[in-house]
């Protein structure tokens, strides 16, 4: 579920972000956002590529959902994804790349104004979430794809210690997010700035909650932009 300052004042817009920076190698967007430009320097193994997100449905059941959990969760088949897992798995079809599901070891609350808060506070102490998991196998990957939705105009704090708890030296970092609204808001910026010794793709892919039903044929423009043919 996006979340910005916003949305207290009864406006719902929330946002994603996709920039390299000094500080790391950036590899110049196309295609679904800002950039335009050249492909990825080498193609995408999906034997050695990983998709890490962090997607938060605040239901899973389809049926009478309120507003919030609506925004938060995009349907497939019966079945409840949240809109950023959605993003991932169309990836994963594509790539035949392994997914990773980032989660919290304390489970976050699903009431919307709640978690809101908690974000809130998470950002403004700059926290670190403790994760349920680590990726045990990280060396086995060149490529690696991080998913998340926009909290408070930027990565959900379990991005930050997921990030900082692994080392993603000489990897190709592709960011991808949904969003409310506020489009890229730095957050791939940060990306390079955290890893330093990795190469992460400016040309992040961003998508809008309300576009969740040509997520499939906009995912699909931007990996051909990039380059990644089908695994």
């Amino acid at each position: 579920m996006d979340m910005t300052r916003r949305h207290l004042l009864g406006f719902t817009a929330l946002g994603l972000a996709g920039l390299g920076v000094a500080g790391c190698s950036s590899i110049p967007g196309l295609g679904g956002n800002e950039g335009g430009g050249d492909a990825l320097a080498r193609p995408v193994d999906g034997a050695r590529t990983l998709i890490a997100y962090f997607s938060l449905p605040l239901t899973d059941d389809p049926e009478n959902m309120n507003r919030d959990e609506e925004n938060s969760t995009h349907v497939v088949d019966g079945k409840v994804l949240g809109n950023t897992q959605h993003v991932a798995q169309i990836i994963q079809a594509r790539t035949g790349a392994e997914l990773f599901r980032i989660e919290t070891a304390q489970p976050l609350p699903l009431d919307f104004p709640v978690l809101e808060k908690q974000a809130l506070q998470e950002q403004e102490s700059d926290a670190r979430p403790e994760l349920k998991a680590l990726v045990s196998n990280l060396d086995d990957y060149d490529t690696v794809f991080v998913g998340y939705p926009i909290y408070w105009y930027d990565m959900p704090m379990p991005l930050y210690t997921f990030l900082e708890r692994h080392e993603f030296g000489g990897k190709t970092i592709i960011p991808f997010t949904t969003h409310g609204g506020s489009r890229l808001s730095g957050t791939v910026e940060k990306i390079a700035e955290k890893l330093g010794d990795a190469t992460v793709v400016d040309n992040a892919f961003t998508i809008s909650r309300d576009d969740m039903d040509s997520a499939e044929d906009e995912v699909g423009a931007w990996l051909d932009s990039l380059g990644v043919t089908a695994g």
